[in-house]
């Protein structure tokens, strides 16, 4: 083991505690990082790990996006083997100039800022905080101007044990979600500006801080999930919670997608092998193969491994398959099923960003020293954003722009 793997397990090895890991042998071969939204940061540090010391293919667990997933079609199953790169990747700003932006990690005021998704093509909505993962106010950010508008503060009430989580953008706001001992307060601002509000309470069961396991908004409401099963509608405006037809028992993965098992589901089913549409009907069951096991699927994609250890990406119809590199880690959500982040060489250092469409491989610019204080790129929910950190600056790549 290099010093690098060492170190880099070292300092991630906290993060690793709060990933699961697979059943039986397969752990020893491929490690999912991952906790749903609330956990996303920490669960992405743990998949760095993995990868750095077992140099094995890490697994997200959701493809983003919406979109109605294929039908089933199992004998339309291909695979497609990747050839690694071999020679040094060029720096990302040179290869995908058109994607690729910076700004400042912290704001004047000494906030930490970090993007939580794009409004529009220029614009970022962004949290900040002076304490880690206590978001205390949202911003939007200019990418082109550069400058910050501040968009609400984010109430912290007195006696609150989990702070703002799962920000999430429609209909012109964004709505989030806190919770006080046994209720959950759920909260929505403009994105042009002002006050944030209160939209619904909810009491909580039990003495669990992170009793939502998705949130959304469309289409008038704010829809949510329980980390226990079953989907909810409040109006942006206020009213009663009531549950979404159809929703018993389901996890929001993107609306109007919902399925099970969720991220805690039991050994052997992998999170939304089942989907459902909440608006349509429709529904949509992954394939699986005969030796193989698929470790989690999206609205459009699943991920697993072949009997013969190799680990791959394709349609949930079972078509479309593709090899997973060993050694890649796959950001969470995977990124249309295509972008992967590897170490620039086989012993490290460095991290670059490899498109399995095209085969093109790019520095992300991370090195040793920035990769041990878990500066590793992190991936928004829809998959077309993802922020990394290097010293002063943080790092912006619209994943949409590549083409």
């Amino acid at each position: 083991m290099s010093d690098f793997e060492d170190t880099l397990r070292t300092t991630l090895g906290r993060a690793a505690e709060h990933a699961p890991r697979l059943p039986g042998a397969v752990a020893g071969q491929l490690e999912i990082g991952y906790r749903r939204r609330r956990r996303r940061f920490q669960a992405l540090l743990a998949a760095a790990a993995v990868v750095a010391v077992a140099g094995g293919a890490v697994v997200g667990l959701r493809a983003g996006g919406g979109g109605a997933p294929p039908a089933v079609n199992p004998s339309g199953v291909h695979s497609v083997v990747v050839t690694l790169p071999e020679t040094a990747p060029e720096p990302i700003e040179k290869v995908w100039p058109q994607a690729v932006w910076k700004m400042s990690a912290k704001g004047a005021d000494g906030r930490e800022l970090w993007p939580v998704a794009l409004i529009d093509d220029r614009t970022l909505l962004v949290k900040a905080w002076r304490t880690f993962e206590k978001t205390d106010v949202l911003y939007a950010y200019d990418l082109i101007s550069r400058n910050l508008r501040k968009i609400a503060d984010v109430p912290a009430p007195k006696g609150t044990v989990r702070f703002a989580a799962d920000f999430s953008l429609g209909d012109g706001q964004v709505a989030w979600w806190t919770t006080t001992k046994g209720v959950t307060h759920i909260w929505a601002a403009a994105l042009d500006g002002g006050e944030a509000r209160l939209v619904a309470d909810r009491k909580t069961e039990g003495d669990d801080v992170s009793p939502l396991d998705g949130l959304g908004v469309a289409d008038g409401n704010v829809v949510f999930s329980l980390s226990a099963g079953g989907v909810f509608s409040v109006p942006l405006a206020g009213g009663p919670v009531t549950p979404v037809q159809s929703g018993a028992g389901l996890h929001l993965l993107s609306w109007p997608w919902a399925g099970s098992p969720g991220s805690g589901g039991p050994p052997g089913r992998p999170p939304f092998s089942e989907l459902v549409n909440l608006e349509t009907g429709q529904t949509s069951t992954a394939a699986v193969h005969q030796g193989e096991q698929v470790y989690a699927c999206g609205v459009q994609s699943c991920t697993g491994m072949t009997a013969d250890g190799r680990a791959f990406t394709r349609l949930r119809d079972g078509s479309q398959q593709r090899d997973i590199p060993v050694g890649y880690l796959i950001p969470e959500p995977p990124t249309q099923s295509r972008f992967h982040v590897r170490n620039i060489k086989s012993d490290g250092p460095g991290l670059g960003l490899y498109d399995l469409n095209t085969g093109t491989f790019a520095d992300l610019g991370i090195r040793e020293e920035a990769a041990t204080r878990g500066e590793v790129p992190v991936a928004d929910r829809s998959g077309r954003l993802m922020t990394y950190r290097l010293k002063n600056d943080r790092y912006v790549i619209d994943l949409s722009k590549i083409p």
